[in-house]
């Protein structure tokens, strides 16, 4: 069994655990893993003051400005999603239909002042599916991907079990666990507030934020939409979130809400 861990990447801790493989053929998966991590960061932390996504920020709003092949792929993506939720997924958490796009140049112009892009609600899960790929191109296919107890992947399953198990903590109570999810080649997100973190997760549509008591958990094959869709059904109208749901390949039993 081996065991990485990143203790600072992409705004949280980084775990994962390999099973079935030798010492140098994991060792050479876990230099690959963090260099795309390391690199994701570089492109998507609007922190860093190199960062792809910063030189966007900083400009987009004077001229249009020429993005990379990774980079507008993203925001294409980004935008069915924007589309696929009615606007409650939105990566400028003001209005995503005030980014200009321009396919011939693959540039993007803010035509709204004061906006920037923010990946906090997709890049964990999109790392994720970068790093799916690259275990199964190593052909590992027992392991245990984890960021921050937020966003996860799941191959295979627990060399003691036909899963891998999961706890569900109750954010408002320490030590309390809520409940136990099993994954088999399947990625879990999860959003919600803590008793001391409540003012992070805004409905771009109202410019509020939501400090509800839940929590929101979503099981998908697909990391990316398991991340989008639980920051979504955080802030959605209970009678706007079927019709999300159906924007998205997960079966509605994969979904749990638990208000706290």
């Amino acid at each position: 069994m081996f065991h990485g861990f990143l203790p600072d990447i992409m705004g949280t801790r980084f775990d994962i655990v390999i099973i079935g493989k030798g010492k140098s053929e994991t060792e050479e998966v876990w230099g690959k893993i963090c260099s795309e991590l390391r690199r994701l960061e570089r492109m998507l932390n609007r922190f860093d003051k190199e960062s792809e996504v910063t030189q966007i920020n900083l400009n987009a709003s004077r001229h249009p400005v020429e993005v990379s092949d990774e980079m507008w792929a993203i925001l294409m993506d980004c935008r069915y999603y924007h589309l696929a939720t009615s606007g409650l997924f939105d990566i400028t958490l003001k209005d995503f239909s005030k980014v200009i796009f321009n396919e011939n140049h693959r540039s993007v112009y803010f035509s709204l002042k004061d906006m920037h892009l923010d990946f906090g609600g997709y890049a964990k899960g999109y790392a994720l599916n970068k790093l799916k790929n690259i275990l199964l191109a190593a052909d590992i296919r027992q392991c245990f991907a984890d960021f921050g107890n937020s966003s996860i992947l799941a191959l295979g399953h627990h060399p003691y079990g036909t899963s891998w198990k999961v706890g569900i903590k109750n954010p408002f109570v320490e030590g309390e666990i809520m409940d136990e999810i099993e994954l088999r080649d399947e990625s879990m997100s999860s959003s919600g507030n803590t008793s001391s973190y409540t003012k992070h997760i805004i409905n771009p549509l109202s410019g509020e934020y939501n400090e509800e008591r839940k929590l929101v958990c979503a099981v998908s094959h697909n990391p990316v939409e398991a991340e989008v869709l639980t920051t979504t059904l955080m802030i959605a109208d209970p009678d706007k979130k079927k019709a999300i749901i159906n924007h998205f390949d997960i079966n509605t039993d994969k979904i749990k809400e638990y208000n706290l």
